[in-house]
């Protein structure tokens, strides 16, 4: 499993949680998107937003999906993306 993890700072974290609570308002994840995770640091107002895939080639070819959401979630919501960064989940337990 790889996670693909962007890195944003400003926006509106509360405009994000209403619209993952509603699936009419959100954007459609791409292709071959396992699960979606957002942490929020909201006192030094950045989020991470990590979203797991099963294969590398998945998420290589989710990529343009990923830059096309940044035209349907404006600026002033999603924030200015800092950095993306991939990893290979080595561990993933529920306790």
């Amino acid at each position: 499993m790889y996670a693909r993890v962007a890195t944003f700072e400003g926006g509106d974290t509360q405009h994000i949680r209403e619209m993952s609570e509603n699936a009419d308002s959100r954007p459609a994840l791409p292709e071959g998107a396992r699960r979606v995770m957002m942490l929020d640091d909201a006192q030094g107002g950045r989020r991470l937003f990590i979203t797991f895939f099963d294969s590398r080639e998945a998420l290589d070819a989710a990529e343009s999906r990923f830059e096309s959401m940044g035209d349907e979630v404006p600026e002033d919501v999603r924030g200015r993306r800092l950095s993306v960064e991939v990893y290979d989940v080595v561990a993933d337990e529920e306790v």
